[in-house]
């Protein structure tokens, strides 16, 4: 099987190492500039590099487009003269709708377009972050005709060889899901840091108390407007409807607080958002990426935290956050500490014990 992967990045270099681990056979080129091609030669994501689309297309079996929203689209027509009849192609795009449209009209004569976008990421940039581990247990939904399902085979059986889990959408619906679950919040979590900081100014004490539950809801606010530029273009639509439904529900909130008759309304919603938050899968990753902690308890005495850290270290474990929740002079302190994967809290569960530092 002859792989093409345009864009060497973090989602682009993890399905090159991926792919290279279930079928060492397949021949993997890759597209990106030439700093970009030499990284991912060297973690061995890919067997060849390209600076040239055409010339990497040519003979490919299947495409992977890795690139944001709108550099997917200007590339689909060059990709489009240059494939083979029965070749299939596919993005890794957080839109779906315009992507989608744009490729039924460019792919008429040749090739399969299928809208992909795997629910799995790194909150680093770069190949050096790529995971041939990323895709396993990741929602991976698929944009394709039913007619189409059959020929795109060779496409889901590499997906669900790399351990994802493929999901059929349409377009439409992905989008608005999109909008609902990852869009919305994203926006809710910057608006809410924005809200605090104007506060702060007056007050420190709003970011000085920022930590729990706020902390944790404001976490993605640390985002790039690189990465979301293009996709509050393409699906601007869908989120301006969310956050009006939404904006209307804060209303109504709003209006419940006024007495103590409506205020019993809440009893209602936070038991039905209970049921539907414990409902939600445990075991596999959705559009915002979770974060596992651990809770650790240590004596008040120096070197305590260099201790935990180097710990860490040395089991080769990446810490993605750390935050003191309490501390008693003289007595102790509680650390949270998070990892970007279940495995790397469990391993750093082990690491720290086996120094004698207690675990939750």
């Amino acid at each position: 099987m002859k792989i093409t992967i345009i864009g060497l990045g973090v989602i682009g270099g993890s399905l090159g190492l991926a792919i290279k681990q279930i079928n060492p056979r397949a021949v993997i080129t890759g597209v990106g500039s030439q700093a970009r091609i030499d990284a991912a030669l060297q973690r061995e994501a890919i067997d060849f590099g390209s600076v040239s689309v055409p010339a990497a297309v040519r003979d490919a079996d299947i495409i992977f487009i890795c690139t944001p929203v709108y550099t997917i689209l200007s590339l689909l027509p060059e990709i489009a003269k240059n494939i083979k009849p029965r070749a299939i192609i596919t993005d890794v795009g957080s839109t779906k709708v315009e992507i989608t449209n744009a490729a039924k009209k460019i792919f008429r004569s040749k090739g399969i377009f299928v809208g992909g976008h795997p629910m799995a990421g790194s909150e680093g940039k770069g190949i050096e972050y790529a995971d041939a581990l990323m895709f396993q247990n990741a929602t991976y939904v698929l944009c394709v005709d039913s007619k189409n399902k059959r020929k795109i085979a060779p496409l889901t059986t590499l997906l669900h060889g790399i351990g994802a889990r493929v999901l059929f959408l349409s377009a439409k619906d992905h989008d608005e899901v999109a909008a609902t679950i990852s869009h919305l919040p994203q926006l809710l979590a910057v608006g809410m840091m924005l809200m605090a900081g104007k506060k702060n100014k007056k007050n420190p004490a709003f970011l000085q108390l920022a930590a729990g539950g706020f902390r944790d809801i404001t976490r993605i606010a640390s985002s790039p407007y690189e990465m979301w530029k293009d996709i509050l273009a393409s699906n601007a639509g869908g989120i301006r409807s969310v956050l009006k439904e939404f904006s209307q529900r804060l209303s109504t909130f709003g209006n419940d607080l006024r007495s103590s008759k409506t205020r019993s309304n809440f009893s209602r919603r936070f038991a039905d958002a209970k049921s539907l938050r414990d409902a939600i899968p445990k075991n596999s990753k959705g559009f915002l990426h979770p974060l596992y902690d651990i809770v650790v308890s240590v004596d008040d005495k120096p070197g305590m935290l260099s201790m935990i850290t180097t710990a860490l270290f040395k089991a080769k474990i990446n810490i993605k956050d750390i935050e003191l929740l309490k501390i008693r002079d003289g007595r102790g302190g509680t650390f949270r500490i998070s990892f970007d994967a279940k495995r790397d809290a469990e391993k750093a569960t082990i690491a720290l014990r086996r120094i004698k530092i207690a675990v939750k």
